[in-house]
């Protein structure tokens, strides 16, 4: 049976194939898009101006960039925001190392931003009510976190930036608060998705 997976498959490197092989099927839920270091372009372009050199994660002097496994051929390899070993001070060292143009050196304001954070309420310490975690709020360098109803965390996204400060102090696991990709417009002429 060609589905069939034994412990030893997974061990020896299968997770990765399975994750690949469970997004490739037809019939499963799309998987969020990845979240793009600042100043990406728009996911199309971004995927056939991408040459997967990882010099945009080499130069992250925060560690924020890990390259994508296990999601498919047309995204393994790419960069994505990962937010485990920091978060994104926006210094564009990762647009500045980048051959190709896939991340833009010069693009401002919102078109640079990564995304956006949302809060996942049902994984909140503070839903718990056994607990006042400010982590998320404490740690924004943009101010736009603030606690509501029962001091949940509210994200005002006008001034978010999706540089992921609240994902990287989060203390739960799974995270109760993570960065949603940006939407960027494709030009007019680029590649459809």
């Amino acid at each position: 049976m060609a589905d069939a997976w034994t412990r030893r498959d997974l061990l020896l490197g299968g997770l990765n194939r399975l994750k690949r092989r469970l997004a490739e099927r037809p019939d499963a839920p799309p998987l969020p898009n990845p979240v793009r270091p600042p100043g990406a372009l728009p996911e199309a372009s971004f995927l056939a101006t991408c040459e997967r050199c990882h010099a945009c994660i080499e130069a992250c002097p925060n560690q924020v960039l890990a390259a994508i496994t296990g999601r498919g051929e047309h995204l393994d390899g790419t960069p994505q925001m990962a937010f485990t070993e920091g978060f994104c001070e926006r210094c564009r060292a990762c647009a500045e190392a980048c051959p190709t143009g896939a991340l833009h050196r010069r693009t401002e304001g919102r078109a640079a931003d990564p995304g956006v954070a949302e809060v996942l309420t049902g994984l909140c310490l503070n839903q718990a009510g056994f607990a006042m975690c400010l982590s998320c709020r404490e740690r924004c360098p943009e101010a736009a976190i603030q606690m509501v109803h029962l001091g949940l965390p509210m994200v005002d996204a006008e001034r978010c930036t999706g540089c992921g400060a609240c994902c990287f102090v989060c203390p739960t696991s799974p995270r109760a608060i993570e960065v949603i990709a940006a939407q960027r417009p494709e030009p007019p002429g680029a590649p459809p998705a």
